[in-house]
Parts: C-alpha cells; structure tokens; sequence
C-alpha cells in the first residue's frame, strides 16, 4: 500500500466513525466508588506491550518503526513478520526480546480499507465446537484465522526452545481480538507454564457474546483489557447486537490514573462517562497509534 492510500484509508475511516464520536450510552452514571488501583509494576508491563501493539502498524523487519522499536523494546529480534495475509489482510508479527525474557505476537488493528470493512461484519458465529453456544464477531474471526496456523504453530516452536520465556499477545484495536484469539489458541501448549501466557489489549471492541466471554474468563488466564478514558471502540459493536466483554476493564481514567473494574462492564470505569469519543482511541499512555510508521525515522 503506499503512502497516499495508507493517509487516504485513515482518513476514511475516521470520518465514518466520526459520526459515533459523541454518543450518548444509557447505561452511563457516575463514578461512586473508586476502584482497585494498578500497581506501577503492572503500569509498566501496560506501557511496554503497548508499544509492541504499536509497532505492529509497522513494516517492522527491519525493528526501526520510531518510538515503539526503541527504548526497552530496543534490541527485539523479530522472527515472522506477516503483511497483508491473503483474504482477509491481516498484519503482524513474532518477535522475541531476551532481556524481558518473553516471545511476542502483536497484531495490527484497523487501518486500510479491508481491515475496515471487517469492522462491519458483526454477524455472530460459532467459536468453537467445544464451547457450546460461544459466539464471536466473524470479522474479527476470520481474520485472525487467515494466519492461525502459522502463528501459533511457530510461537509452540520458540515455547519448546525458549521454555521459560513468557508468551506475550497484543494489539490494538481489532487486534486487541486477534491477540485473545491467539491466547486462546495457545493454551494448554506443552511446554508452556500457563502463568506464563499473557494477553494485553488496547482499545479492544467487543469480540463475542455471553457465553465466549464467560469461557475467556473461566480460563483462568492473564488477560489485561485497556481502555483509555471515553474510548468508543471499547463500546463496539453494541450490546444489543448480543455481544459481552469479558472482565476485569483496566481504565485510564479522565485524570490518567489507572484503576481496575472487576466487572466486565462496570459503570464504574469507562461505562461511568456518557460521551464517547475516537480521540481517545488514538493514544494510550504515551504511545501513539496509527501514525507510528508515518513517524518511522
């Protein structure tokens, strides 16, 4: 894609979106308790795999993508990258860094005009045959599908060489649901100590139903969700389409304090601010989506 088709294609989508940035949600109230707060150990794990979720916008095979390939993410070996997989034109990438000891597979969310248009395809389809009734977004699905088998045929390769490495899943945006299809898929790998599967997401929309986001939970796993204050795409699709998050909401509040909701929809957090907003979905603590490659020195 070049450079003029890649602005062209934002500019798209957010203007289409634009039409949902002031949305008022009914089920908003206002904040009557604070909640549990992040420690600054775990505030630093969400500041670090965010990068890592922005770099994924990159051509990053060369790990040169600006701010999110230096600093701590400085000297990342990069394994696969994948770029506009057939079908569906999923991007991502492995990645391994010896120093935080952790294999990552990061996952780009939305940003041309495919990826766009799998936005909208909301339909509800079954998850898998061994979770009765669990249903998930079939965009979301079939695209992390289109590399699947790759992915995580090669990440269960690094597990078995690198044993005591942590497995790290990330995105932003869609794919903030690519990378907990990942994790998913990544349970019960032999070799892999399960307290040491991670899942972090920013700005994630809704990816299932009840009962998909009953079974995430259930796992037992790690999986930190991030919203950013008054984010919109964490309250896509709607509800009323039958869709769930799963729990617990890790919110950047209005005064960028980072605090826990156990519940995965809790009034409390960012369900507590009735105007909803894109702004929001562009940066997370101090890292900047969707313009990261365009920043590429």
């Amino acid at each position: 894609m070049t450079g003029l088709y890649f602005i062209f294609s934002l500019i798209g989508k957010f203007l289409v979106l634009a039409l949902t940035i002031m949305i008022i949600t009914s089920d908003a109230s206002p904040i009557n308790k604070r909640q549990d707060p992040s420690s600054e150990s775990d505030i630093r794990e969400f500041k670090l795999w965010a990068k890592y979720a922005s770099a994924a916008y990159c051509d990053v095979t060369d790990w040169k993508c600006g701010k999110a390939c230096e600093g701590e993410t400085e000297g990342t070996r990069l394994i696969k990258f994948l770029k506009d997989s057939p079908k569906r034109d999923n991007n991502g990438y492995v990645a391994i860094n010896d120093k935080e000891k952790a294999i990552i597979v990061a996952y780009r969310g939305t940003s041309d005009e495919q990826s766009f248009l799998q936005d909208f395809e909301v339909k509800l389809i079954p998850f898998s045959s061994s979770v009765p009734k669990a249903k998930v977004h079939s965009g979301f699905f079939s695209t992390y599908n289109d590399t699947k088998n790759e992915i995580t045929e090669l990440v269960k390769q690094l597990v078995k060489k690198n044993p005591k490495y942590k497995v790290i899943s990330t995105g932003h945006s869609l794919g903030g649901s690519l990378a907990l299809f990942q994790t998913l898929d990544l349970i019960g790998t032999p070799g892999l100590n399960p307290s040491n599967l991670f899942t972090y997401t920013y700005g994630q929309p809704r990816t299932g139903n009840k009962e998909f986001t009953q079974f995430v939970t259930s796992s037992g796993h790690k999986f930190f969700r991030i919203v950013n204050k008054n984010d919109i795409i964490p309250h896509l699709p709607f509800r009323s389409l039958s869709y769930s998050h799963y729990g617990p909401e890790i919110w950047i509040d209005p005064k960028n304090e980072v605090v826990v909701c156990q519940n995965a929809e809790d009034k409390r957090c960012s369900n507590s601010l009735p105007f909803k907003s894109l702004l929001s979905h562009a940066k997370y603590f101090d890292t900047t989506f969707l313009l990261t490659c365009l920043l590429k020195k």
